[in-house]
């Protein structure tokens, strides 16, 4: 299988994903979906579903991978992230699309808006990291309590190892594909929102 992403660093030690021809750096400090490999799996997947017309909020956007992904692809798209320096990476690496990116806890930031879509493929290190900052403990009870005021689906990536961490939390989730690596298998889980209507 050929990948549709290319990963180099510079000297100035900063990291740069080429993906459909777009190319991305990455600052320090910022999630590197190449190193991470979850992020480019994630993206790949993403890259071959319909996004036309839709509109989706990223939540954790980081260099902004996603988001550009499914800008591309015709969606409306706002991409969230608690780090100021992920957020002033992503507007720089998506300056020439849609786009709006935006700083913020969870979803605060869209507080009153209402989207199609969410995506994002969470933090989810079950050890601790030598740079914790990265990882939010409660991002996954969080988002399982509040995601239904916010979307009418929900597409998650996360290890399916891991699946027990989501069940939890409370999330409801359906496994639509299974995206093998060099380490852990990735899942991408759905949940649709089952609103009652007014």
């Amino acid at each position: 299988m050929k990948w549709p992403f290319q990963h180099r660093t510079t000297a100035v030690d900063k990291a740069h994903v080429s993906f459909d021809g777009r190319d991305y750096r990455i600052d320090r400090g910022v999630f590197d979906p190449a190193v991470h490999l979850s992020g480019t799996l994630f993206a790949t997947h993403l890259a071959n579903q319909e996004w036309d017309g839709r509109s989706v909020v990223e939540l954790g956007t980081g260099c902004g991978l996603l988001a550009g992904v499914l800008a591309d692809r015709g969606a409306s798209v706002v991409a969230l992230d608690i780090s100021e320096s992920a957020v002033i990476c992503a507007e720089a690496n998506l300056s020439d699309t849609s786009v709006e990116v935006r700083q913020g806890d969870l979803l605060a930031p869209v507080a009153e808006a209402r989207f199609d879509v969410i995506v994002t493929n969470p933090p989810y290190e079950t050890r601790r990291s030598f740079r914790p900052r990265y990882s939010s403990p409660d991002f996954l009870s969080r988002l399982a309590m509040h995601w239904r005021s916010t979307a009418d689906e929900l597409v998650l990536a996360f290890p399916t190892d891991s699946i027990d961490v989501l069940d939890d939390v409370g999330f409801d989730l359906d496994l639509v594909a299974r995206l093998p690596s060099s380490g852990r298998e990735l899942g991408v889980f759905t949940a649709i929102n089952q609103r009652v209507p007014t």
